[in-house]
């Protein structure tokens, strides 16, 4: 399978029925746009201490799902657009925007396919998003086109500890995986747990290929990105990625998250 025939079959899952995931989640975009009005330092609180003040830059939010953050984003003032290969997912987005009465710009596409003309200060790329491309290299380098001299690249995805070495689908949570597996997985698609008996009914299935925390750093190091910050999370707030099964206070112990902060370097200048 090739990238082109993975994000095919990728994009029949994310578009089967994403629009009615998030319309259960969070209740209609209306409803949902009340609740990020309220308070839209809650839903990017973990990104604020990298972004600092969203106010006036351009910020740009890869595989950016159903649009909470960017709405949040866009409501603290920055100019936000996001990439994203769903049309369900932005029919969502797009409503939530205009119910918070704020302007994004929703794009969809393949990421690695994307043109624009503009370039960013900061790209956002987060849970469950590097397991769709086959290959890191292209995305690093799209992303390193997108990007301001000195730009920003926000990485915050689950912990491959956690997703490749740890039995997340067992009882027993055991580390029972391979670590170093390259294969390709057949799953759910993400949103299915949020669906009805009904509407689960021949959901495409996602094909996926989980990558190694080395294979990441070390393919964003060859695409010339300084590694600025390396943050292996811990602690209660990660507890909502493990399932119920799991043990007391493996919060604490393991890392289901980890966020990564890498800045666009020129050619030869991997130093600063």
């Amino acid at each position: 399978m090739n990238q082109k025939q993975l994000s095919i079959r990728n994009e029949k899952s994310w578009n089967a029925a994403a629009y009615e995931a998030w319309t259960n989640r969070h209740g209609a975009p209306a409803d949902y746009a009340k609740k990020i009005m309220e308070d839209p330092i809650r839903e990017v609180d973990h990104y604020l201490p990298y972004i600092q003040s969203p106010k006036g830059k351009r910020i740009i939010n890869l595989l950016g799902s159903k649009g909470n953050k960017a709405v949040a984003l866009a409501l603290l003032g920055a100019d936000v657009t996001v990439v994203d290969i769903s049309a369900s997912n932005a029919k969502y987005a797009n409503e939530l925007a205009e119910a918070a009465d704020v302007s994004i710009e929703y794009v969809v596409s393949d990421v690695l396919h994307v043109q624009l003309s503009e370039s960013f200060d900061i790209v956002l790329l987060e849970l469950g998003v590097l397991h769709y491309f086959l290959d890191l290299k292209p995305l690093f380098q799209k992303i390193a086109t997108l990007l301001k001299e000195d730009g920003m690249l926000i990485l915050r995805d689950y912990h491959p500890v956690y997703t490749k070495l740890l039995g997340v689908d067992h009882p027993s949570f055991r580390a029972n995986g391979n670590y170093f597996d390259e294969g390709l997985i057949e799953d759910d698609v993400a949103y299915s747990i949020l669906l009805t008996e009904a509407q689960k009914e021949s959901l495409p299935k996602t094909t996926i290929r989980r990558w190694t925390l080395g294979e990441i750093i070390t393919t964003l190091a060859g695409e010339h990105f300084k590694i600025e910050k390396l943050v292996e999370e811990h602690g209660p707030h990660q507890r909502w990625v493990f399932p119920s099964t799991a043990p007391e206070g493996m919060e604490e112990r393991v890392p289901g998250l980890y966020t990564l902060i890498a800045t666009a370097c020129k050619k030869g200048s991997l130093h600063g």
